[in-house]
């Protein structure tokens, strides 16, 4: 009888052991108890990817709140350097008076604009004079690039607008103290799918997207007979290669760390991602290729 009560109280031990081992390994499976909360505001191009890893993330780490805003790249960039947010987003690199604020680059996909046309447009490439000229005003109509005899539907991007700010730099050749302002009367769009809709249902239009947005819906077009693709975008023999960015006021700790991680994961570069931007991993390989 006295060995049976031993017995009993040894498997009493062995389950109170492996109920503490249990409860260790649930703890750590649970992030490891990370809370707080997580800010990001700034570009609209990078807001989707931002908001739809703040919602994975949020769904893995119930104790963390991300908050995600829009208001363009220089939003973002201003309000990080300011300590307003933990992370500013953005679809371009920093002006150099953005530099020496202790901002933190952490690249997070890598986009290429194109422009686009309506798919009745038969024109299939531009020189770079002849885009410079049409989104300026200076040509007018389809005919004088070989197109129909119609007059020409100018859409851009808002001013606050990441994309509009690299496109007008490359291809209007617009500076900070020479600025080119593009035709009057152009049509605005907030965002690439409104672009991508506006351009896809208005007759004769033209205006530029993020590859990830290039459908069936519009035609994108060779700039100075150069395909708007990776390889020639990393290659730089396509002007309008750009990486998308999440800034941070120094390293990122904690929750922000998490979060970015979590951006950066190979699921969320897969799954995500890599459904309208090109994911990071890919410009290191096809770099490493082109050199």
């Amino acid at each position: 009888m006295r060995c049976g009560k031993k017995t009993i109280a040894g498997i009493a031990l062995v389950a109170a052991a492996a109920s503490l081992v249990l409860t260790v390994v649930l703890g750590g499976c649970g992030g490891g108890g990370l809370s707080g909360t997580v800010t990001a505001s700034g570009s609209t191009t990078v807001q989707p990817l931002a908001q739809a890893a703040a919602e994975k993330f949020m769904e893995e780490n119930p104790d963390v709140t991300v908050t995600v805003q829009g208001g363009g790249s220089s939003t973002g960039i201003t309000q990080v350097s300011e300590g307003a947010v933990d992370i500013g987003d953005s679809s371009r690199e920093l002006k150099p008076e953005e530099e020496g604020k202790s901002l933190v680059d952490n690249k997070i996909a890598y986009d290429i604009i194109a422009m686009i046309v309506n798919p009745d447009i038969s024109v299939s490439n531009l020189t770079a004079e002849e885009a410079k000229k049409i989104f300026i005003g200076e040509i007018a109509n389809w005919s004088e690039v070989g197109g129909p005899d119609e007059e020409i539907v100018v859409v851009i991007r808002d001013e606050a607008s990441g994309t509009r700010e690299m496109f007008d730099e490359k291809v209007l050749g617009s500076k900070k103290d020479a600025p080119v302002k593009p035709v009057s009367g152009a049509q605005e769009a907030g965002s690439n799918g409104i672009m991508r809709e506006k351009v896809a249902s208005t007759p004769n239009a033209i205006g530029y997207v993020s590859y990830g947005y290039l459908d069936k819906s519009v035609k994108a077009l060779e700039l100075d007979s150069v395909k708007p693709t990776l390889e020639n975008a990393l290659n730089e023999s396509y002007p309008l290669g750009r990486y998308l960015h999440m800034f941070t006021k120094g390293e990122p700790e904690g929750a922000n760390k998490a979060y970015i991680d979590y951006v950066l994961s190979d699921t969320f570069q897969t799954d995500v991602v890599s459904k309208e931007y090109i994911p990071i991993a890919e410009t290191e390989e096809s770099g490493s290729q082109t050199e």
